[in-house]
């Protein structure tokens, strides 16, 4: 009785430790799965061309982005600046104006900007000028889970007015998508100082 005993608890031991091995082999299959599972983007060093002279505007553009023209029609003009490994987009949209239209234009970009302060930790505004060729803006950094977290607005104050807000197609995660909204903002700023009236 005493040799059948152990011999069952030694069965016993054997397919606990039998187990026991098979959650640890499924626990790590498991976590090797979901590693693979996290798309890792590599981000290169990006280089730089001007834009088509089709719009009455110019400015860089990244090699690892697309244009993408929309609609258009007199006095407004709209384009995109797809990122499709990123999966944004740079939303940038041209009006023409008359100067008694400027404080219109300008407070409803504002607006734009401002209508995120109920998710929004900060909004934080840069001014740009360039007198030289006479294109003035801001640059706003909206942080926290906001839809736009980086906007511009450029203009003469008398005749155009234009506009680029960055988005990003999922659900804005700042954690997640932190490393890509620096790499496309270097872009924006690029796109702002180097922003060219044809006409000019």
């Amino acid at each position: 009785m005493t040799t059948i005993k152990k011999k069952h608890n030694l069965f016993m031991a054997a397919y606990i430790l039998f187990l026991l091995f098979i959650s640890m082999a499924a626990f790590n299959c498991s976590h090797s799965d979901n590693k693979q599972n996290v798309r890792k983007i590599e981000l290169p060093e990006a280089t730089y061309s001007m834009s088509p002279d089709s719009f009455p505007f110019r400015f860089e553009i990244s090699d690892q982005a697309e244009l993408s023209v929309r609609k258009n029609k007199d006095g407004e003009y709209f384009c995109d600046v797809v990122y499709p490994e990123l999966n944004a987009q740079i939303y940038c949209t041209w009006h023409e104006i008359v100067p008694e239209k400027f404080n219109q234009m300008t407070e409803e970009s504002r607006r734009m900007v401002y209508s995120h302060t109920n998710v929004a930790t900060a909004i934080k505004e840069q001014f740009y000028s360039n007198d030289f060729i006479r294109v003035y803006g801001i640059l706003y950094d909206i942080k926290g889970p906001v839809a736009t977290p980086v906007q511009i607005a450029l203009t003469d104050s008398t005749s155009y007015f234009f506009n680029a807000s960055l988005y990003f197609n999922s659900a804005p995660n700042t954690d997640s998508i932190a490393p890509y909204l620096d790499y496309v903002r270097k872009d924006i700023v690029r796109m702002m100082e180097s922003f060219t009236p044809v006409n000019h």
